[in-house]
């Protein structure tokens, strides 16, 4: 199953409800994603008031069985809420692939996930959407190739972009838009 209440889930909710789909909401200064021995860090330590994050597990949370099985998704959606606003567009979505190699996979993944019928309610409210990839090598000019590009400008007409990174990525909130 596709949940498709995920627009009204991410604008409403204010506490972590006993689902499988969301990890925590809260303003931790470092929200952290790991999977595969790959981590992704959202850091906030600097920013003042932080911004909650919500953070989605799309793998098996926001998309389960059967659907999980068949459906290219990615591991997991930080939803920062960094708009004063939640009535108009105006917070921020990092979908985050963890990947030992195979990384022309992990780009069908975020493109499939960007691309759920299901999601775009969500993903056509935020204000920006960025998309990244944490493995352990990436091959020779990848970001040559037609599938990169095509996920890298996926991302940018959600005004975000598309980061690769062979190691764990510890990532600062305003340096999101930096190439």
């Amino acid at each position: 199953m596709i949940c498709d209440k995920i627009k009204e889930c991410a604008a409403k909710t204010r506490h972590v409800p006993p689902e499988k789909c969301i990890a925590f909401l809260d303003r931790r200064s470092q929200p952290k994603c790991e999977e595969n021995g790959k981590t992704y860090v959202l850091d906030q330590s600097k920013k003042f008031p932080r911004f909650e994050v919500m953070l989605y597990h799309v793998d098996k949370g926001v998309i389960t069985d059967p659907e999980a099985s068949t459906i290219y998704k990615c591991d997991y959606a930080l939803l920062v809420k960094d708009s004063a606003s939640t009535e108009n567009r105006g917070d921020t979505v990092i979908l985050v692939e963890l990947k030992g190699g195979e990384v022309k996979h992990a780009l069908k993944q975020l493109q499939s996930t960007l691309s759920q019928k299901e999601l775009q309610p969500l993903w056509d409210s935020q204000k920006r959407v960025f998309g990244r990839i944490i493995c352990r090598s990436t091959p020779p000019r990848i970001r040559n190739i037609d599938e990169y590009l095509d996920v890298k400008e996926a991302f940018l007409a959600r005004h975000g972009n598309l980061k690769i990174r062979e190691e764990d990525m510890v990532e600062e909130y305003d340096e999101l838009e930096q190439r």
